[in-house]
C-alpha cells in the first residue's frame, strides 16, 4: 500500500472517532471504513494504538503544514500568522481528536513506552518549530528563551482542550480561542522583545 493507502486509513479512522470515539472504534470498524482487509492495516500497524497516535498526529500536526506554507517564497509573515490562527482555532474546537489524544495519553503514562517516546518526539519537534515560527512571523532572531515561549503556548493548548474535553472549561471556547490568537500575535512579541530588561522574578529560578 502506497502513502496515498496508508492516509485513507488514517482518514478512515479519524471518521469513526468522530461519530462513535475511541472506545468503540475496532481495527476491523477501521478496515471496513476504508475499504480494505485488516491484514493490510495490520501490515502498516501492530497495534490500534500504534494507528491512533498516526491519526492524531496527523490531524495535530499545525506547525508542521505551517512551516510547509513559510517555506513557500510567496509566503508572507502576515498570512503565515493568519493561517497559525485558523488552525488554533480548529484544532481548539475538534472534541473527538481531543478525545483521541487524551487516551493515548493515558496509556503513555500506564506503562506504554513506545506512546511515551513518541509523544516527547512529538511534543520536542512541535515546540522547535513554534520557536522558528516565532523567529519567522515576528522577524526576531532566535534567543534562548523562544523554546521556553514555545513551550508554554504548546501547554496552554493541551490545558484549554482537557478542560474542554471533560466539561468544566469556564468560557466559552470561541471567545478563548480568539485570544489565544491575539495572545499569540501581540503579546509574545512584546515579550519577547522586553525580556531582557524583565527581571521580576528571577531570583526564582535559584531556589
Amino acid at each position: 500500500m502506497n502513502k496515498d493507502g496508508k492516509i485513507k486509513i488514517i482518514e478512515a479512522a479519524q471518521r469513526l472517532i468522530a461519530q462513535q470515539g475511541v472506545e468503540k472504534t475496532s481495527m476491523r470498524n477501521i478496515a471496513e471504513e476504508a475499504g480494505i482487509t485488516t491484514g493490510a492495516i495490520y501490515y502498516y500497524y501492530k497495534s490500534k494504538e500504534e494507528l491512533l497516535y498516526d491519526v492524531m498526529d496527523y490531524a495535530t500536526a499545525i506547525t508542521a503544514e505551517i512551516m510547509k506554507m513559510r517555506s513557500s517564497p510567496k509566503a508572507k509573515p502576515e498570512e503565515v500568522l493568519d493561517e497559525i490562527a485558523r488552525k488554533v482555532t480548529q484544532q481548539l474546537k475538534n472534541n473527538s481528536l481531543w478525545s483521541l489524544r487524551f487516551y493515548l495519553a493515558s496509556q503513555a503514562a500506564l506503562g506504554d513506552e513506545t506512546l511515551r517516546t513518541r509523544f516527547s518526539n512529538n511534543y520536542a519537534a512541535q515546540t522547535k518549530r513554534t520557536a522558528e515560527l516565532f523567529n519567522y512571523v515576528f522577524d526576531t532572531q532566535p534567543q534562548p528563551q523562544d523554546m521556553y515561549v514555545a513551550a508554554l503556548m504548546v501547554a496552554a493548548l493541551d490545558g484549554i482542550n482537557f478542560q474542554q474535553f471533560i466539561g468544566v472549561l469556564p468560557v466559552e471556547i470561541g471567545e478563548l480561542a480568539r485570544i489565544y490568537n491575539e495572545f499569540f500575535a501581540y503579546a509574545v512579541p512584546l515579550f519577547q522583545k522586553n525580556l531582557s530588561d524583565i527581571h521580576r522574578f528571577g531570583n526564582l529560578r535559584s531556589e
